[in-house]
């Protein structure tokens, strides 16, 4: 790519809320603004040089299917020479799936020959209002330290609601009820460290994929439970799956390999009748339903 190429861009996106980088016919990343450091964790200095498909960010779609090597909208935009724009989830630093939404954009000199591409990405509006909903139950006492999403405390109290308004607002709500499969085995194996990492990483990547209304919570050891607002049962299921795809699809590194773990999730539509403890146990026992399955499943009931 031509240097003047490279600077034209640079001024006009270092200072924007959108990640952007560039990439040579190769694939080669020559730049990489300060808005993709934020939203990735990955520093430049770690990036430059790369190729976008290094097992860095490691795109995947609703499916969990990789898209670097058949179905990368970089490749799609230098091919086509047109832009590309698609919804998909990247892999952040810390081992997270965040849904982002991608601009490739083909870059041509002056005979009009494909170059390179400029990627844009940004992260929905509904994730940042999510964190900042989770930074103001910080003086309440009701972050788990861990994994710094919600704990049972604040989950107890938001169940509690989310019930009251299935019978005053006859409003449709589901519940999660998620817990990691071999969990014990993975700590045994690479020790608590790598398991609080990968506890972090799931956390996150559910914690990014809910909608700003929704709650999620650790509700203690490997378990987690996810309230979903306004929502009826045929999306219920899509939405169990494709998370459970995206947490299968998280990761953390150690020693050069890829850690990574699934889960069995209980998912149900909460109940007029329903109490705190009626729901958590009627999730809890779909959710040992669906580890009798084989794992790696979700059962709804």
């Amino acid at each position: 790519m031509k240097k003047a190429i490279k600077k034209y861009y640079e001024t006009a996106t270092e200072n924007t809320i959108d990640g952007v980088y560039f990439v040579d016919r190769r694939r080669k990343i020559l730049y990489w603004n300060k808005a993709a450091e934020e939203i990735t964790g990955y520093k430049k200095e770690e990036i430059i040089n790369k190729r976008c498909f290094d097992n860095i960010l490691r795109h995947v779609d609703d499916n969990g299917t990789l898209l670097c090597q058949t179905k990368c909208p970089l490749v799609k935009a230098m091919e086509k020479g047109e832009i590309v724009s698609e919804n998909v989830y990247l892999h952040d630093k810390n081992g997270a799936r965040i849904p982002i939404y991608v601009e490739a954009i083909p870059v041509k000199n002056r005979k009009g020959e494909v170059v390179g591409a400029v990627e844009r990405f940004n992260q929905s509006w509904g994730l940042s209002l999510v964190r900042e909903n989770i930074q103001k139950l910080q003086k309440d006492a009701y972050i788990d330290p861990l994994t710094q999403i919600p704990n049972r405390r604040y989950l107890e109290k938001k169940i509690e609601e989310a019930i009251k308004e299935v019978n005053a607002l006859k409003r449709t709500n589901g519940f999660l009820f998620l817990d990691i499969d071999n969990f014990k085995r993975l700590n045994d194996t690479f020790g608590h460290f790598v398991g609080d990492r990968v506890l972090r990483a799931i956390a996150q990547t559910i914690l990014s994929n809910i909608k700003p209304q929704d709650t999620v919570g650790r509700y203690g050891g490997e378990e987690f439970a996810v309230i979903l607002k306004d929502i009826n049962e045929e999306n219920l299921r899509k939405f169990t799956n494709t998370l459970r795809i995206l947490i299968g699809n998280s990761s953390v590194d150690f020693d050069g390999s890829e850690i990574s773990a699934t889960v069995s999730i209980g998912c149900t539509l909460i109940k007029e009748t329903d109490t705190v403890e009626s729901l958590i146990k009627r999730a809890d026992t779909l959710m040992y339903e669906a580890k009798k399955k084989g794992k790696n499943t979700c059962v709804f009931g």
